[in-house]
């Protein structure tokens, strides 16, 4: 597994040493599982953005076609 250092400031990382205890993991699995979870998140928050954008593309994409069949008094069959 790769290494990298990452710089805590002495609050996060009392937090994150209290956290791991109570959660019996070491510091740094406690760390990979805190990161793993916001990153979830953040794809999460990512393709929710990309669904609201295409559903307002075609929101207006529907609405310009009904506006197009509006004129329409009888529907051939």
């Amino acid at each position: 597994m790769p290494n990298i250092n990452l710089n805590l400031s002495e609050e996060q990382l009392s937090k994150a040493t209290k956290i791991a205890t109570a959660l019996s993991l070491n510091r740094s699995a406690y760390l990979r599982h805190a990161i793993d979870h916001y990153l979830q998140k953040t794809e999460r928050e990512i393709l929710a953005k990309k669904f609201k954008e295409a559903s307002v593309k075609c929101r207006n994409e529907s609405l310009r076609i009904c506006k197009e069949f509006e004129g329409i008094d009888h529907i051939p069959e």
